[in-house]
């Protein structure tokens, strides 16, 4: 199969772009509705807001991406066009994992590096909520580009 590098490159692309857009509306906007205050005073999140509002981003970013995107790809062109950054979300978790980089600088690199899956957060939100084993969460959080592939041409 023969495949032009603009079609194989349009999954990564969208999903980084979709990705930094979802952190900075989150942190800029959005995130007014997920803090509360307690009685005491004291400012925290309000997890069922954050999980709505992560869930709702999860799902308009799906399907813009499948409509007006992927239309016109088949579901083997979405499918390998994705494998570029499932495999760059894996290795990023596999390495972050391997070299134990959850403080200093390395965490911040990978902090950073991982806005391209910023918009799907609530995959391992939802599953931290299940299995409190945070690298299963980010494993399975990193193969949510696949979903684009449902939007596909037979």
């Amino acid at each position: 199969m023969k495949m032009s590098k603009k079609k194989l490159w349009k999954v990564p692309l969208y999903c980084i772009f979709a990705g930094i857009i979802t952190f900075y509306a989150t942190v800029n906007f959005l995130g007014r509705f997920m803090i509360t205050r307690l009685p005491d005073g004291t400012i925290t999140l309000d997890n069922t807001n954050a999980l709505i509002i992560h869930g709702g981003i999860f799902i308009l970013v799906l399907i813009a991406g499948g409509l007006f995107f992927y239309r016109d790809m088949t579901r083997k062109e979405i499918f390998f066009s994705a494998s570029i950054i499932v495999i760059i979300g894996l290795m990023m978790t596999l390495t972050q994992w391997a070299f134990n980089l959850t403080t200093g600088p390395g965490a911040v690199f990978f902090i950073y590096a991982s806005l391209a899956f910023e918009w799907s957060n609530i995959v391992p939100q939802l599953l931290y909520r299940v299995n409190e084993n945070l690298w299963l969460g980010a494993f399975i959080g990193n193969l949510t580009p696949y979903l684009f592939i449902i939007f596909g041409k037979k």
